[in-house]
C-alpha cells in the first residue's frame, strides 16, 4: 500500500486499521436501526411502520438496552455507529442516543429523511459533530415527494435540508429510483449537486419489505424499473460507469470449481447490523431465522464471536443455484445475495431472474 500523504483525504475502508481488521474479522461498524416507525410512508421502503404505531414502540429497543449494546461494541473494537430506521429521530430519546456514542469517541452516521430536523438538532451536531449525516431527496417538487413518500412533507424535508447545510454539518443527498421519479432524476441530482459538496449517488435497487408483506412487496415490484432503464441511467452516469467498468476489470474469467460458502460480501467481516428489536443479523437487509439472534437474550459477543462465523460457513443446497448464480462470475455487478434472495424466494440461496438480468446487460456495456 502507498503511503497518504498528511493533507490527503483517504476513505475510512482504505485505512491500514480496517486492512488488519479485515484478517482478522473484527467488528469496527454497526447499523442500529432505533425504531422500524416512520412520519412518512413511503411506497418502496422495506420496513416502514406508522409513526404511532403501538406495537412497534413496545418492541423497541430501551435505552438501557441500547447502552448495553454499545458499551458490547466498543469491547469488541468498534468505532463506528450508523443510526438509521425506520426515522431515528422519532425517537424521543434520539439525543441521549446520539450523545451516549459521542461520548464513547465514535463515528456517528444519521441516516434521516429530514423532515424532523428543529434548531435543538442543530444544536446537538454542532456540539458533538457526526461524521456524516444521510438523505434521501426523492423528489424536487411537492407532487413527486408526495408521490413517492405518501405524505405532504415537502416543505419539512426541504427545510430540514437547509438547516443543515446552513449549519455547515456534513451532509450527503441522495436518492433511490423508481417509477414515481425517474423523470426526475436530472433535477434531483442538479439539486443535490447544488447543495452539497459530498459526493449525490442514486440507487436503482428496491429491496423487498423485512415483514414479507405480500401487498406492499407488490407495490415495491410495480416500482421497479426494468433492466433496460437501470442500464441506460448508469451509462449516462460518468462517475457511477466508470465504478461499474473497475468491478468488470477485477472480476474472474471462469468461476471457481469449487462450492463456496454463500455468503461472499463483507457482511460480518467488519460489520454487523441490529434491528429496532435487538434482532442481530450480519446486515440489515437480513432478515432470514436461520440468520438472526434476539440480543435481548444473548449478548454481541455470542452473536460475532460465535453465530456470525457459522452464518458465514452457511453452504448452498438448492441445484439451481449451483447452476446459476454458484457459477457466476458477475457477483460485484450483481443486486444478488443470500439476504435478498431470502426475501425474494424465501431461500437463501434462491435465483433471482431480475437480478440476473441487470447483471448481464451491465456485463455486455461494459
Amino acid at each position: 500500500m502507498q503511503p497518504h500523504t498528511a493533507t490527503e483525504q483517504i476513505a475510512i475502508s482504505e485505512m491500514p486499521v480496517w486492512e488488519q481488521a479485515r484478517k482478522d474479522r473484527v467488528l469496527l461498524s454497526v447499523v442500529l436501526d432505533l425504531t422500524a416507525r416512520c412520519n412518512n410512508d413511503c411506497c418502496h421502503c422495506y420496513i416502514n411502520l406508522p409513526a404511532d404505531d403501538p406495537a412497534a414502540k413496545t418492541r423497541e429497543l430501551t435505552l438501557d438496552e441500547i447502552k448495553t449494546i454499545i458499551d458490547q461494541s466498543v469491547s469488541l473494537g468498534a468505532l463506528w455507529f450508523v443510526l438509521s430506521g425506520g426515522e431515528p429521530l422519532l425517537r424521543p430519546d434520539f439525543s441521549d442516543i446520539y450523545v451516549y456514542l459521542k461520548k464513547k469517541g465514535l463515528l456517528v452516521s444519521v441516516f434521516t429523511n429530514a423532515s424532523l430536523i428543529t434548531d435543538e438538532h442543530i444544536k446537538l451536531f454542532k456540539k458533538y459533530p457526526p461524521r456524516d449525516i444521510e438523505v434521501t431527496v426523492y423528489g424536487t417538487t411537492p407532487q413527486v415527494h408526495k408521490k413517492v413518500t405518501g405524505k405532504k412533507t415537502f416543505a419539512a424535508t426541504m427545510n430540514g435540508i437547509d438547516l443543515l447545510l446552513s449549519a455547515s454539518l456534513p451532509v450527503t443527498l441522495k436518492t433511490t429510483l423508481m417509477k414515481y421519479n425517474i423523470s426526475q432524476l436530472d433535477k434531483i441530482s442538479d439539486f443535490c449537486r447544488s447543495k452539497s459538496d459530498l459526493p449525490f449517488r442514486f440507487d436503482p435497487f428496491l429491496q423487498l419489505r423485512l415483514d414479507k408483506n405480500p401487498v406492499k412487496n407488490e407495490t415495491i415490484r410495480s416500482q421497479r424499473l426494468t433492466p433496460d432503464e437501470i442500464i441506460r441511467i448508469e451509462k449516462n452516469d460518468p462517475q457511477r460507469y466508470q465504478a461499474l467498468k473497475q468491478k468488470c476489470k477485477t472480476m474472474a474469467l471462469e468461476p471457481s470449481d469449487k462450492t463456496q460458502p454463500l455468503f461472499k460480501c463483507q457482511a460480518g467481516i467488519n460489520s454487523c447490523a441490529i434491528g429496532f428489536d435487538g434482532t442481530y443479523k450480519l446486515c440489515p437487509s437480513l432478515s432470514n431465522n436461520h440468520c438472526t439472534l434476539d440480543l435481548k437474550k444473548d449478548t454481541l459477543d455470542h452473536a460475532w464471536n460465535t453465530f456470525t462465523p457459522m452464518v458465514l460457513n452457511i453452504m448452498p443446497t438448492d441445484p439451481v443455484y449451483k447452476k446459476t448464480c454458484g457459477a457466476c462470475t458477475r457477483h460485484d455487478i450483481c443486486s444478488w445475495c443470500p439476504a435478498h434472495a431470502d426475501l425474494e424466494t424465501n431461500r437463501l440461496d434462491g435465483h433471482v431472474q431480475y437480478f440476473c438480468d441487470i447483471a448481464e446487460k451491465r456485463h455486455r456495456m461494459i
